[in-house]
C-alpha cells in the first residue's frame, strides 16, 4: 500500500462519521413538523440540538486533524471545523424557514446548534488534549 492509500484509509473513520452524522441531522431536520413525535422528550429539543451539533463538530474537527500532515494543525482544525458546523446549522435553519412549509426558522435552535458546536470544541480540548 502506498502512502496515498495509507493516508486515505486513515481518514475514513472520522470523515465517514462526520458525513453520516451530518446526513442524520439533515434527515431529522427536514422531517415535516407534524410527523415529529409529540413525546415529552421533544420538550428537550434544544438539548437535542446541542448534542447533535457537539457530535458533529467533534467528527468534523477530527477529520481535519487527520490531515495534519498536510499542514492542518489543531488550532486550524478547530477554527475550520467550528465555522463549518456553525454554517451547516445556519443553512439547515434557513432551509427550514424558506423551503419547508411545515418547519420554521428558529433563532433558539440556531443558538442551541452554536452552543453544541462550542461544547464539541470543549470536548475536543479536554478529551484529545491537542496542546
Amino acid at each position: 500500500m502506498n502512502s496515498s492509500q495509507a493516508k486515505h484509509k486513515r481518514n475514513i473513520p472520522w470523515l465517514w462519521l462526520a458525513v453520516i452524522w451530518a446526513g442524520i441531522i439533515m434527515f431529522l431536520s427536514f422531517i415535516p413538523g407534524e410527523d415529529l413525535p409529540s413525546l415529552s422528550i421533544w420538550e428537550a429539543d434544544k438539548l437535542a440540538h446541542a448534542f447533535v451539533y457537539a457530535v458533529l463538530s467533534i467528527t468534523v474537527i477530527n477529520t481535519f486533524v487527520q490531515r495534519r500532515d498536510e499542514g492542518t494543525h489543531w488550532k486550524k482544525a478547530i477554527i475550520f471545523g467550528l465555522i463549518l458546523c456553525i454554517l451547516f446549522g445556519w443553512c439547515i435553519e434557513l432551509v427550514q424557514g424558506q423551503l419547508l412549509p411545515s418547519r420554521t426558522f428558529d433563532v433558539y435552535d440556531l443558538l442551541a446548534n452554536f452552543i453544541g458546536c462550542l461544547l464539541g470544541v470543549t470536548g475536543i480540548i479536554f478529551i484529545f488534549k491537542p496542546y
